[in-house]
């Protein structure tokens, strides 16, 4: 009959206790490896910009040959240019398919520009009115449209574009989703 020997199983136990640590030890140690590998490899977002991306003339600061003022009222020119103001019944009601219905088209005289609106159905693409110029301070009450629609409703979006008013070029775009209702 063997004898337990206590010594040797105190030493026994050290040497599984280290072996277990080395094992932890080295699983850790590989998964902070594959950490920083897979960071170190991935590009950042900024190395897709690349140097190439900024202006090399650009100049860091405020520019110094405006005064207060100055700056002020062409931040103020800019922003006004920017925005477009518009107004329309969000519902147009139509008593049949080849009726007038009450839009409300507004060219508010807030936007110095040149305003043309077109309605398109959302479900086909249709366009189902365009208006004509509408001058700053104008409005179109009432309109029909270029098609007799069967009864029912219909989403549709009306698009606002918009036109210097010396050049008639076009300057920009303003979107608004409405229901077209057409009674019978």
């Amino acid at each position: 009959m063997k004898k337990n020997n206590p010594d040797r199983e105190q030493a026994e136990e050290g040497k599984r206790r280290k072996k277990l640590l080395f094992a932890l030890l080295l699983i850790l140690g590989l998964c902070v490896a594959a950490i920083v590998s897979v960071t170190q490899c991935r590009p950042s977002a900024s190395a897709d910009i690349g140097d190439n991306w900024f202006d090399a003339s650009a100049q860091t600061g405020s520019y110094t040959g405006k005064s207060q003022e100055e700056i002020i009222a062409d931040l103020n020119k800019t922003v006004e240019d920017g925005m477009l103001n518009i107004s329309i019944a969000a519902q147009i009601f139509f008593s049949d398919g080849s009726g007038e219905g009450q839009a409300r088209i507004e060219n508010v005289d807030a936007n110095k520009k040149n305003l043309r609106v077109s309605i398109t159905r959302d479900d086909t693409g249709e366009k189902v009115y365009e208006s004509g110029g509408i001058r700053p301070g104008q409005f179109i009450e009432s309109i029909s449209l270029n098609q007799d629609l069967p009864k029912g409703q219909y989403d549709a979006t009306a698009v606002f574009s918009a036109y210097n008013v010396e050049t008639y070029e076009q300057t920009g775009q303003a979107a608004a989703k409405i229901k077209l209702i057409v009674a019978s």
